[in-house]
C-alpha cells in the first residue's frame, strides 16, 4: 500500500502525485492532519544524524593479538 498526500478542499482531496490506479476504481482514504512542525524536526533530526553517524562505540584493541591477550 503506498501512502499518498493531498489538500482536503471541500468534499475533494487534491493528491500531489497521481495514483497508481485505474479509473473508477474504488479505494480506502484515511484522513490523518499534519503536524508540519513535527514532520519539520523529525527531518532536522534525520539530517544531523546523517551528518554525524554513530560511531560504534570506542576502540579496544589496536591490533589483533592483543584481544587474545589474557595477561
Amino acid at each position: 500500500m503506498k501512502v499518498y498526500r493531498g489538500i482536503v478542499k471541500g468534499n475533494t482531496i487534491l493528491l500531489e502525485e497521481t495514483p497508481d490506479l485505474p479509473d473508477d476504481c474504488q479505494a480506502l482514504v484515511e484522513i490523518k492532519p499534519l503536524d508540519k512542525a513535527r514532520d519539520e524536526e523529525i527531518t532536522r533530526r534525520q539530517i544531523a544524524l546523517l551528518k554525524n553517524p554513530h560511531k560504534g562505540g570506542k576502540l579496544l584493541y589496536r591490533r589483533r593479538e592483543e584481544l587474545y591477550d589474557r595477561r
